[in-house]
């Protein structure tokens, strides 16, 4: 039987190669921004204001007038490096929530496909279902987030159990989903930040959570989620390897071929 598991693997792979690729570049054009503006001849003042009009406001005889909004930024040769480090780190993660993006179309391909091979996985999922969703389930209409997970537990069944329990790197996949959602979440919802609770729910969520980020602590509340070129480019290893196992899995649960 043909794994139809695998162009969904190869798309995931194509896409977190291009994030990498992208991060590459990304990089070199910022070590050189760095490097060109913070030698000791270079002279540098950055300033920026927000100035708006006011709609409903009164014209210049047609002409909008605008006003300073008192929300000032600046930016001198003894800030700039640090700035362009926070902003690369922004663009990493982005990246990164793309990457997630990416990884839970890949789920949901899957587990779509599994649904129609497989009644009592299909029987699973319409539990899951909010009552006011009616049958039959459409690729559209498969659910996501925490549904997603319940889902892949139960398609993997006991390789499942067995990979989280016994890997390489001594990863549960319980954990390793929350860090991955949780931090996406925070990068797509938050500005990067998150709960220092997410990272307290055991020892083993944090030392997931700092294998493949960096952060700054803001607060005892909160931590910045922060990346640069090496981390990310281990944490999209990481990530692609994550999801080799998800297809793994799946395909060893239908007897299906694993050859790359």
């Amino acid at each position: 039987m043909e794994n139809t598991y695998k162009k969904y693997l190869d798309q995931f792979f194509e896409r977190l190669l291009y994030y990498r690729h992208v991060s590459r570049q990304l990089d070199k054009v910022f070590k050189k921004e760095i490097q060109a503006y913070t030698s000791e001849q270079a002279k540098i003042y950055f300033a920026s204001a927000l100035v708006i009009s006011d709609w409903t406001g009164p014209t210049d005889n047609g002409w909008e007038i605008n006003f300073h909004t008192g929300i000032f930024k600046k930016t001198t040769e003894e800030n700039y490096e640090s700035e362009i480090r926070k902003v690369f780190s922004r663009q990493l993660c982005l990246l990164y929530a793309q990457s997630f993006e990416s990884f839970e179309r890949f789920l949901k391909n899957c587990l779509f496909e599994k649904i129609n091979r497989d009644n009592i996985a299909k029987e699973y999922l319409i539990k899951l279902l909010p009552k006011t969703q009616k049958t039959p389930i459409t690729r559209d209409k498969m659910p996501g987030g925490e549904n997603h997970f319940k889902m892949l537990k139960k398609a993997g069944g006991q390789s499942y159990k067995d990979f989280s329990s016994e890997n390489n790197l001594n990863i549960r996949f319980k954990e390793m989903l929350t860090i991955l959602s949780e931090v996406r979440h925070s990068v797509t919802h938050n500005e990067s930040l998150l709960s220092s609770d997410i990272l307290n729910k055991s020892k083993h969520h944090n030392e997931i959570f700092y294998f493949l980020f960096n952060s700054d602590p803001i607060s005892k509340e909160k931590v910045s989620v922060e990346l640069d070129y090496k981390k990310f480019e281990r944490l999209i290893k990481r990530f692609s390897e994550f999801t080799y196992q998800v297809f793994k899995i799946l395909s060893i649960e239908e007897k299906l071929d694993l050859k790359m």
